[in-house]
């Protein structure tokens, strides 16, 4: 392992979705919204009508998400998860960015099959937020809190990295940040 110093900042490291997980669940909602085309075109009662229309406008809208996520990285560059010696910066619906003055220490929690590696932030931070949030941010971190013991997390089930791998590589630029 190389030694760190403040003179030679560390690379930044860009994380992305599995190719084949997204390219496998934008194929699986393609093939849903064609199902309810074909129950539209084959239906003989309301209830047919009502799940052919239901399946196309929840997954073809779940794959129009999925697409565009999709293109956002590859085509833009915008990875999952992009670390550097200040921060943490993780997209989902929002982009969030995690000061790594800011964090404790980094775990990896279950959660059945699901795998997230928890953020525990210091405790004054941690008070910062929940006061600062909104209604839904403050459900939101509510109920991780109640879940995985912290309030935000990174879930490791669509990059193509282990929890225990990307928890250590948090935890290494923890100890130099």
């Amino acid at each position: 392992m190389r030694e760190w110093s403040k003179e030679r900042p560390m690379k930044e490291i860009k994380i992305y979705s599995s190719l084949w997980r997204m390219m496998l669940l934008i194929l699986a909602c393609l093939l849903f919204v064609f199902a309810g085309i074909f129950i539209l075109h084959m239906h003989r009662n309301v209830f047919e009508l009502v799940v052919g229309w239901g399946s196309i406008l929840v997954f073809g809208c779940f794959g129009i998400v999925l697409l565009f996520s999709f293109l956002k990285e590859r085509l833009f560059g915008q990875a999952h998860l992009t670390i550097d010696d200040e921060e943490l910066t993780y997209r989902r619906f929002r982009t969030i960015h995690v000061r790594f003055a800011d964090v404790t220490s980094f775990e990896v929690r279950e959660i059945g099959d699901n795998e997230f590696v928890a953020i525990n932030y210091k405790p004054d931070v941690e008070r910062q937020m929940m006061q600062n949030t909104s209604i839904f941010g403050y459900l939101y971190r509510s109920m991780n809190k109640r879940l995985i013991n912290a309030l935000d997390s990174i879930s490791v089930t669509d990059i193509s990295m282990t929890a225990d791998e990307l928890c250590h590589l948090l935890n290494e630029r923890l100890k130099h940040a």
